[in-house]
């Protein structure tokens, strides 16, 4: 477990300047963050953004939810985003093990003012400009902006130079580190999508890969759909809007691992092909698993599994309903193809090893030849 520290505070008030400033700050001092900007997670997330309260509440539980897996795995995290609602940043603060928070504070005026001077970003544009018109959504003066009660650093930013706050925060991150053990090295990540229909094996073959994995020395992180859906909606379906987003937030996660340099196996059946063709184009290297069952014979196991009936049934599983999907897109040009009907759980793992050795390799030769010096002409 790492350390997660959120820089809050209403629109243009500084956070992204100070956050950029404090993981270059501390990259100097050795300590790699995974920056999580709340413009460039929408750009991802909601690449055309509604910012209804519906929308906000499942894009800033996500945003949690990325922090709390980045820290789980060993990666320390800066948050940069306004969450004008206290409870998000509750929410992190009861999700996370080590946490902090830094309030900004800035008059209007000059959040105005320096509104006028960004650069564009994915957030909505001319923010205070609308702001008091039917509709407007400016947190602080259209809707509240409910700072920290307790935040373990606060600061005005019309008052105080960004160098100096920026050291302020420094110290902050180094003191809520403590003695953190090392994290994986740049560049040393990888992904696997096991993807098939419910009832396909996915879950039963992904928790052998990373145990046979963990066992040999190679520690990966599992992210499952489920986990995600339950924290971020509480629910087992979602609107199909939202179930997009959900798998849009499922990548992102993986693609800040990876950068990171954790190995990732992902363990979702993202029915829509477009949603694992997403993952294959942002992260490098990517494989995907694509388990083949027939219909019946999957249905049969989800059903078993889901409601606890028969000897296998997965007990921490028998709360859940049956995952249903009505139209599921097989992967067209997937890494690997197992026939679960047919091959059992232990050689289906051991080839989804194999596939992850030889990814683990290909990212230790691809360091390997960076680091090496060039040959002389």
């Amino acid at each position: 477990m790492s350390w997660t520290l959120w820089i809050t505070g209403p629109p243009a008030s500084g956070k992204s300047a100070l956050a950029r400033g404090a993981a270059a700050a501390l990259a100097r001092r050795g300590v790699r963050v995974a920056l999580l900007d709340l413009d460039g997670f929408r750009d991802v997330v909601t690449p055309s953004p509604a910012y209804t309260d519906a929308e906000r509440r499942l894009v800033y539980r996500s945003l949690v939810w990325v922090a709390r897996t980045l820290s789980r795995a060993g990666v320390p995290v800066l948050i940069d985003a306004a969450a004008h609602r206290r409870e998000w940043r509750d929410l992190a603060r009861a999700s996370l093990g080590r946490f902090a928070e830094v309030q900004l504070r800035c008059p209007p005026e000059t959040c105005r003012e320096r509104e006028t001077r960004r650069a564009a970003v994915s957030a909505p544009r001319a923010i205070y400009e609308r702001a008091g018109r039917p509709g407007a959504t400016a947190p602080g003066i259209d809707i509240p902006h409910e700072p920290a009660l307790a935040p373990e650093l606060e600061v005005d930013t019309s008052r105080e130079p960004v160098e100096a706050v920026v050291e302020r925060v420094v110290a902050l991150a180094l003191r809520l580190a403590g003695p953190a053990p090392p994290h994986p090295a740049p560049g040393s990540g990888w992904a696997i999508w096991i993807t098939g229909l419910p009832g396909s094996g996915k879950t039963t073959i992904a928790r052998a890969v990373a145990a046979a994995l963990a066992a040999a020395g190679t520690a990966v992180v599992r992210l499952e759909l489920a986990d995600l859906r339950e924290f971020v909606a509480g629910e087992r379906a979602a609107a199909p809007d939202a179930e997009a987003q959900i798998h849009r937030m499922l990548v992102y996660a993986a693609q800040r691992l990876t950068e990171a340099g954790v190995p990732v196996l992902v363990d979702a059946t993202a029915p829509r092909r477009a949603w694992r063709e997403h993952a294959r184009r942002l992260i490098r290297p990517f494989a995907e698993v694509q388990l083949l069952c027939p219909a019946d014979i999957c249905a049969s196991r989800e059903r078993a599994v889901r409601w606890g009936l028969g000897d296998a049934a997965a007990p921490a599983a028998r709360t859940a309903a049956p995952e249903i999907v009505l139209e599921y897109e097989t992967a067209l040009t997937p890494e690997v193809v197992i026939h679960t009907d047919v091959e059992d759980v232990w050689t289906s793992a051991e080839t989804v090893c194999v596939l992850a050795r030889r990814l683990h390799a290909s990212v230790g030769r691809a360091r390997e030849s960076v680091r090496a010096p060039a040959e002389p002409f």
